[in-house]
């Protein structure tokens, strides 16, 4: 029975209340009736919050749901997505039951298939972070390949990875079936229901208008696809979301095609396979796609797009070469249907910066049917506590630069988007598309002097140098590239001489006021009622005691205050000093593109600020984490002696006007000094060997500063308090949730990615959350989150992809732990 592309799918399979007139007030609306909208209401309803309404524009699942594959998975490319996954997987398997609904979920396995050197060290990675999650793998042999796709040719393949858990299910069905157990659990779902606009009443939602009325609620969740963007920015949300034209095609019957068989993903050449009734399903996630502005597409549901089999064709040809029966069997028939996608290729999950209660659950890159599950449980507990439960950070819609939310910028990002999900997923991977759009004062000198460009958040940031006078590009490993070398020679010039870093595309914002000290207590964990220019290291919480950001702190007067956060955190940072300052006497200034920062590293810093600056640069005229106005150039920067990379260092902050000037008379001043440019893979390299955390990778949302290992930033005294005290004071620091220590490899030849799992005596007891090439040390070294009762005199071993290596593991960093530190 064909049960896949089902355009007959509503509410009306389970209730006639669907096209009742609406209420006038709800506690929770979720836009969007597709299978992510559906799953959230089911989680919230479910965890007792079922003053619910579900408003659809059309019926249940004819936005993206209905024309998805199905295809399902319990594994990612890091152990949070992998968790999420995983959670949907077991839920689909229950969903038939709980619900009635039949939903044609079938574990069929699915099957990964390397065609690269490079492609297998990325699925062997993978393997290891899904076995660090409790998902069953195997490692295919040919004899192995050929009995479980016998219909598929070995030529060519390097590898490939058997997922036996895997497989597929009805998407719209399965919608159908979520909206169904929320229905009996008290929610209200309406369709053919249009809504216009967000209403808001100062910086909080207070409802919609809709086609039928308005309805008054207390939050909204909007999981609406590929249309969020637009509604968002009815109350000046930007959610940045493009849609694009994704395709599959079906064979005719195909002898062999039986439902044993694995989903079938041939990454390298850009397409998946699965069976459906006797045939396959062949679909596309081509390098090359075709974005669509939102106004090409039909909103009265079920919208497609003109066959282009033109532009299938390169990627029919891959197919049909690995699967021959393709091409005598034909097709009947070929999807062209819009999904939506996000400008770095993760979703956008929770609260919006801009207005309270406004949150988000969209741009799921294709990717929806895997996620729906576990994002529908973990945005319930967001929406319910206040604060995420799991480390949302990667796709925490915060994260975004509000440029990114252009049409220009997005259509031009999209293309590439799509392709992405299949493309190799390389450590220290840089999007190609939409580049040099957010440049810093200092970018065109950097470009000069050979700098390799990254990006952050739409921002360039140069990551390492080539020869001065050359335009050098990545290429990527999963162990050395080619460039590996460069950056070593950056890092022993910040740990024997001197280097520049444009630190620019830090997040930089003034709190000043009369309450500016009451707003910077509040929202830190250190006490910041310290002396005028000193500089605190501090974390900043949530509720419930988990990381939202880290930064300093630094007080530039009584009444002024300097906030540095990490660049992609710029909006959050602003939301969160915003939010607090809201009924004092106090304003937040973001000051980011207003200030260049010029980070002057090493133990020559000293002397080398002291050739372009009349001022005294000793210990006595500047100690550690003091700041101040300098004279320097031809004009005034503030100083602050902070350090990201465990040396003597200097952080200049110019007014963007004068950044050049002050960078060109360091660069001359240098020079017989041996000054060397040095990125950002460097300055990661640097701090891991001193151990410093990077968020979003060592802390986050659902760490605590004491399993953080940075018990250090509480002042848990201080007058007034802080956000996330009261939640903090609950914990004992004697008994974390995990251990942070440090992991230095025996061997110097791997590098470390991320997530490898850490083992002790045997037996697994964490996972690396960060690591990099120390340099100085000549072996990988990184920082672990471990089981918080591990035997520190155990054995230690860390896998990197699929074999293991000896280890120490350390409470105190590998590198001169008395050295200079802070923002970390």
């Amino acid at each position: 029975m064909d049960r896949l592309v089902d355009r007959t799918i509503s509410a009306s399979a389970f209730t006639e209340t669907s096209h009742d007139p609406l209420p006038p007030r709800v506690r929770t609306i979720i836009v969007g009736g597709g299978i992510v909208g559906a799953s959230i209401a089911y989680h919230l309803a479910a965890a007792g919050e079922s003053d619910i309404l579900v408003l659809e524009n059309n019926v249940l699942g004819s936005g993206t749901s209905w024309h998805a594959a199905g295809l399902v998975t319990g594994a990612r490319g890091s152990a949070t997505m992998t968790k999420l996954a995983k959670y949907g997987l077991e839920l689909y398997g229950q969903l038939e039951e709980m619900s009635g609904v039949d939903v044609s979920f079938r574990r069929s396995g699915s099957l990964s298939v390397a065609r690269t050197p490079g492609r297998v060290d990325e699925i062997l990675y993978a393997k290891d972070v899904a076995g660090q999650q409790g998902v069953r793998t195997e490692w295919l042999t040919e004899a192995r390949y050929k009995e479980v796709w016998p219909l598929a040719s070995h030529e060519g393949v390097l590898g490939a990875l058997l997922l036996p858990d895997d497989g597929h299910i009805n998407p719209g069905h399965a919608t159908i079936a979520f909206a169904k157990l929320a229905h009996g659990l008290g929610s209200q779902i309406r369709e053919n229901v249009s809504v216009q606009k967000v209403l808001r009443e100062g910086d909080s939602i207070v409802g919609v208008r809709t086609d039928q009325g308005t309805v008054q609620c207390e939050r909204i969740i909007l999981a609406c696809g590929l249309w969020t963007r637009n509604l968002a920015a009815t109350v000046g949300v930007k959610v940045p979301l493009f849609a694009a034209e994704h395709v599959h095609v079906r064979s005719n019957q195909i002898d062999g095609a039986v439902p044993e068989l694995p989903v079938f993903r041939d990454l390298d050449n850009s397409y998946y396979l699965r069976h459906e009734a006797g045939r396959l399903l062949v679909g596309a996630f081509e390098p090359d796609g075709l974005p669509r502005p939102v106004e090409d597409i039909s909103t009265d549901g079920f919208a497609e797009f003109d066959p282009d089999w033109n532009h299938f064709a390169p990627i029919q040809a891959k197919a049909e070469a690995t699967v021959p029966a393709l091409s005598t069997a034909g097709y009947e028939r070929f999807l062209n249907a819009p999904e939506s996608f996000t400008p770095d290729a993760n979703f956008a999950l929770g609260q919006t910066s801009e207005v309270a209660n406004l949150f988000v659950a969209a741009g799921f890159n294709s990717q929806g049917i895997i996620y729906a599950p576990g994002v529908g449980k973990e945005l319930a507990e967001w929406v319910i506590s206040g604060v995420s439960g799991f480390d949302s950070s990667a796709v925490d819609v915060q994260r975004f630069s509000g440029h990114q939310n252009n049409r220009r910028y997005l259509k031009a990002r999209t293309k590439e988007g799509l392709g992405r999900l299949y493309a190799m997923h390389w450590p220290n991977l840089q999007m190609e598309t939409a580049r040099n759009v957010r440049r810093t004062p200092l970018h065109s000198r950097l470009a000069e002097l050979g700098a390799c460009f990254g990006e952050v958040n739409g921002g360039e940031r140069a990551n390492w140098y080539g020869d001065p006078g050359t335009s050098p590009r990545y290429d990527y490993s999963y162990g050395r590239p080619s460039w590996f070398d460069r950056v070593a020679e950056e890092h022993k010039a910040a740990r024997e001489g001197v280097v520049l870093f444009d630190l620019s595309p830090f997040a930089k914002f003034e709190v000043a006021g009369p309450d500016a000290l009451a707003v910077c207590q509040l929202a830190t964990t250190a006490d910041v009622d310290v002396e005028n220019d000193k500089a605190v290291y501090t974390l900043f919480l949530n509720e419930g005691a988990g990381i939202e950001l880290d930064g300093t702190v630094t007080r530039l007067a009584a009444n002024r205050f300097l906030v540095v956060t990490p660049s992609f955190m710029q909006q959050k940072t602003l939301a969160y000093l915003n939010r607090l300052a809201q009924g004092k006497a106090a304003a937040v200034f973001d000051c980011t593109a207003a200030l260049a920062t010029i980070g002057v590293m090493g133990p020559k810093s000293r002397e080398l600020l002291s050739r372009i600056s009349p001022e005294d640069w000793s210990d006595e005229a500047q100690a550690y984490t003091r700041g101040r106005t300098v004279e320097i150039a031809d004009g005034y920067a503030y100083s602050l002696r902070v350090s990201f990379v465990g040396e003597l260092g200097y952080e200049l902050y110019p007014s963007a006007d004068l950044a050049v000037n002050v960078f060109d008379a360091l660069w001359e001043a240098g020079q017989d000094l041996g000054v060397k440019m040095a990125g950002y893979h460097a300055l990661d390299s640097l701090r891991s060997e001193k151990g410093f955390r990077h968020l979003g990778h060592d802390i986050g949302p659902v760490d605590d500063p004491y399993s953080a290992g940075l018990r250090f930033t509480v002042a848990l005294d201080k007058p007034g308090g802080f956000v996330g005290r009261d939640a903090l004071l609950k914990l004992d620091p004697a008994t974390p949730e995990h251990r942070t220590v440090y992991v230095a490899l025996d061997d110097p030849d791997p590098v470390f990615v991320h997530d490898e799992t850490v083992y002790c005596n045997g037996a697994p007891v964490g996972r690396m959350t960060s690591g990099s090439y120390g340099h100085t040390l000549g072996r990988a070294v990184g920082i672990a989150a471990i089981e918080p009762d591990t035997d520190l005199t155990g054995v230690f071993e860390v896998r990197c992809k699929g074999r293991l290596y000896p280890a120490a593991v350390s409470r105190r960093p590998f590198y001169d732990p008395k050295g200079e530190r802070l923002r970390g």
